[in-house]
């Protein structure tokens, strides 16, 4: 099959490790997460605002954030009271991305006045559906508003009576993070139990934490801590109690209960009188408000973090999912990689087999043809270990219908005339 396939690449290094403050109690509105930089790094704060719909002009959104050069991630979900097809306008000034129903529709990441984009998406009454922005500030004025309108609403900012944060906050919930310390990639799963936590770990290719040093400690809770106030590590005394040992490598690193002893040359951080096996208690959490341990009963359910060495990459997309095209229309597929390190590196695949050529970020068909169709993936590494396979997108390729001239249109009309005039008859 002798196809020409154009290849364009693009790179978006987006998303760092993030630390910093913890979202409040208010259950409507967006979580959002304010960062330092333009690529969010350096987190500054989490708040719930219960509108996305800002013009700070030459101030800054909130104190110590500053006025230019920094970025903001809302997530959560918006919620319909009335079925149907709702639009939603995006101004932003600079860089902005949407998701809706985890679909990028927006995506403008870039320098520009206050600019507006759309895109129409049907919803259920009542149905939750997920929402993210991600926006960045450059210089100058800082503008970034979010409105809807459907079925009974008015164009307007969307309320804080729609939004939700919803329980998966920010991205701590969805993607691989890397500490940048030791390398390792770390990601939130659950609430599970410990048993249920390690089994998942093992099967995403790692393990429940180990946590050697202080730093590690740390990092971890400052990262997850807008998750959860606790989560489950590899810590536990399963085996045999009061021998407490990881579970990635079966040391031992602490004997005994509180008043018991560390292993020389292993790290501890039990919070004062832990462990204390008070309801027969063999496995450990991390507590994220102050990265101390406590020991819990296995039957508990918490939050786990998973370890991994090599961790997978994250990415959007493939975008658009689904496509049904007429043929010789051109077919455009694309993704993004998230957090990558160094240079990114592409394969394409149409159902399974490699597509010469595709080695960048998206790829066009020109001209599709039957063969064409099929289910597309992409092989994406960076300059870590870590890899991954992407979804799959669907492309689906139709007969084009031949065009009427204008004496056939003209026909076409006439017989319309006729029937109706029949039918009124009858």
């Amino acid at each position: 099959m002798m196809r020409k396939y154009f290849i364009m690449g693009i790179l978006m290094c987006i998303f760092g490790l993030a630390s910093g403050g913890r979202a409040t109690a208010q259950t409507e509105g967006l979580l959002g997460e304010y960062y330092g930089t333009v690529n969010m790094t350096e987190l500054r704060a989490t708040r719930i605002d219960s509108q996305v719909f800002f013009d700070w002009q030459n101030g800054s959104p909130l104190s110590g954030l500053g006025m230019d050069y920094f970025s903001i991630c809302w997530t959560g979900f918006v919620t319909p009271v009335e079925s149907g097809i709702y639009t939603f306008y995006i101004t932003s000034d600079d860089g902005v991305r949407l998701w809706l129903d985890e679909t990028m529709v927006v995506n403008q990441w870039k320098g520009q006045s206050p600019t507006e984009y759309s895109a129409s998406l049907t919803l259920e009454a009542g149905q939750p559906c997920p929402i993210r922005i991600d926006y960045y500030e450059n210089t100058g004025g800082a503008v970034i508003k979010l409105e809807w309108e459907g079925p009974g609403q008015t164009r307007s900012a969307i309320a804080a009576e729609y939004l939700t944060p919803g329980a998966g906050i920010g991205d701590r919930l969805l993607y691989w993070h890397r500490n940048p310390h030791n390398l390792h990639y770390y990601k939130m799963i659950g609430p599970m139990t410990w048993a249920a936590g390690k089994a998942q770990a093992e099967a995403m290719g790692g393990y429940l934490t180990t946590i050697n040093d202080a730093a590690e400690g740390q990092w971890l809770a400052e990262l997850f801590r807008p998750v959860s106030d606790a989560a489950f590590i590899g810590a536990n005394d399963i085996a045999e109690e009061g021998t407490w040992v990881w579970d990635q490598t079966g040391e031992t690193f602490w004997n005994g209960l509180a008043d018991g002893t560390p292993v020389p040359g292993f790290y501890t951080n039990w919070n004062s009188g832990e462990p204390n096996d008070s309801s027969d208690e063999d496995v450990a959490t991390i507590y994220l408000t102050s990265g101390l341990w406590n020991d819990l009963n296995v039957a508990r359910e918490r939050y786990c973090i998973v370890e991994s060495d090599i961790g997978q990459l994250n990415y959007d997309g493939p975008s658009p999912a689904r496509t049904t095209l007429q043929l010789e229309d051109a077919y455009e597929v694309t993704v993004t990689p998230r957090q990558p390190v160094g240079t990114v590196q592409y394969q394409w695949y149409k159902d399974d087999t490699p597509i010469p050529g595709g080695t960048l970020a998206k790829l066009i068909v020109f001209q599709v043809s039957y063969e064409d169709a099929g289910l597309y993936t992409c092989q994406i590494t960076d300059e870590t270990p870590a890899t991954v396979r992407t979804r799959a997108a669907e492309l689906i390729v139709v007969k084009k219908l031949p065009a009427l001239s204008v004496t056939g249109l003209a026909c076409l009309a006439t017989l319309l005339a006729v029937t109706a005039a029949m039918r009124k008859r009858a």
